[in-house]
């Protein structure tokens, strides 16, 4: 096998695995439902970037003390242990416990998978830019992947006689969903280990510091270019430090920013907004709320987040597109992000057998569109500013200290996406 081939297989094998637990938990939207409360999962997905956020600013100082192995191996059996203990915890009387005793595995996924996904993003920089492309495309693939699995699932147990058997049949597909869960991060963690072995430079720092100097020139694996990188266990990397006029944080604050306020609409609106759109078709037959209208949206959400994620594998494309143009749809994204309250709100209500109240836009077909463009931009900002974030940073060293600082950011709207989103849960009871 290649060397190239053998690289992007293993990224995509750790993309896997990066958030598997988050995408785990929002699939399971009829189990939440029906277990815990509607809004529940809005609470899980906030309990998740709230303790992201504060993963990826403890990582800022650790990552001057610990190798980047450090964070990967923490981050996978920690998710593997989330992902086992959260079917028990249902089984706990006290509603109060329960509730808080499910958002501490979560919680403790999301720590450690902000603090590991910086530190993956960083080795691929090392190597090669493209191959970041690669690890959000495998993150993408999982989502829509794990999606698809739980349709097909609820499509196959779709018929009940009792509601005892209703509930069983959700508590055996969360079982079975998360012990496969567990295997791919198990799968995950295995690439990490033999990725650490076969390129210790990627994963370990090894900075000298010289003046400005001029190295031999090798060619890259994956790209065939030129470049002063060497990519053989046995060579020392070389970090070449020159004197900036603005700091790394300055650099990409730019781009930073704007992927912080793309991420921020996107927490804001999903799951709460996005969920909460009914269908109109149905409603007429006064159910504008079905499990089979709820699946099939999140179904193509996770659909057009995976395209998004597809666009920027394209080494030529993403280098011709530029960093201002990135900020633009960013921004242009919030737009989109901006429509999910005037589609689900007022909430859409059935009185005395008759619809009373429905969203300010009605249509099924204004509300699909916008789903493409809000899942198809997001993605594609974040694929691609994770590799354009690279273009103003100078070296390696750079790049893996900006992988942190970007994470920060990206963290940050996230919670503040997630209070906003918690804040608003009101609004649908």
């Amino acid at each position: 096998m290649k060397q190239s081939t053998k690289l992007h297989l293993i990224f995509m094998n750790l993309g896997f695995g990066a958030y598997l637990t988050f995408f785990c938990m929002v699939a399971q939207t009829n189990y939440w439902r029906q277990f815990y409360s509607n809004t529940f999962l809005t609470v899980l997905s906030m309990t998740f970037n709230v303790a992201a956020l504060v993963g990826s600013l403890v990582a800022l100082p650790l990552d001057k003390k610990f190798q980047p192995s450090f964070f990967a191996h923490l981050h996978y059996p920690v998710s593997i242990i989330s992902l086992i203990c959260l079917v028990p915890i249902k089984y706990i009387k006290s509603a109060v416990l329960r509730n808080v005793l499910t958002c501490v595995p979560i919680a403790c996924s999301g720590f450690t998978a902000s603090m590991s996904y910086p530190c993956i993003i960083a080795c691929a920089a090392k190597i090669d830019p493209i191959l970041s492309s690669t690890l959000q495309v495998a993150v993408g693939l999982s989502s829509i992947i794990i999606q698809v699995i739980e349709d097909l699932i609820s499509a196959y147990y779709s018929n009940f006689s009792s509601q005892e058997e209703y509930e069983r049949s959700l508590v055996l597909n969360a079982v079975y969903y998360y012990i496969a869960g567990s295997v791919v991060l198990v799968l995950s963690y295995f690439s990490w280990l033999y990725f650490v072995k076969q390129f210790p430079h990627a994963t370990t720092k090894q900075t000298i510091n010289v003046p400005l100097v001029t190295s031999a020139p090798v060619q890259n694996i994956i790209t065939g270019q030129q470049n002063g990188e060497f990519l053989n266990g046995d060579a020392v990397v070389l970090e070449v430090k020159t004197v900036q006029s603005k700091s790394i944080s300055k650099r990409i604050f730019p781009i930073a920013a704007a992927l912080c306020a793309n991420y921020m609409s996107g927490s804001t609106m999903f799951p709460l907004f996005v969920l909460n759109v009914p269908c109109v078709r149905t409603a007429k037959k006064l159910q504008p709320y079905t499990d089979e209208w709820s699946l099939v949206y999140l179904t193509l959400c996770q659909l057009c987040d995976f395209c998004g994620r597809m666009l920027p594998l394209n080494k030529k494309f993403v280098k011709k597109i530029p960093v201002k143009l990135v900020i633009a749809l960013c921004f242009a994204r919030v737009g989109f992000a901006c429509m999910f309250p005037m589609l689900s709100l007022p909430k859409a209500k059935v009185t005395d057998g008759e619809l009373s109240q429905m969203p300010v836009i009605q249509s099924d077909a204004f509300a699909i569109i916008n789903l493409v463009f809000f899942a198809l931009l997001g993605s594609f900002t974040a694929t691609i500013g994770y590799v354009k974030y690279q273009d103003v940073l100078d070296n390696e060293a750079e790049k893996a200290r900006g992988s942190f600082i970007l994470g920060a950011y990206l963290q940050t709207g996230l919670f503040l996406g997630s209070i906003s989103s918690v804040c608003l849960i009101p609004l649908f009871k």
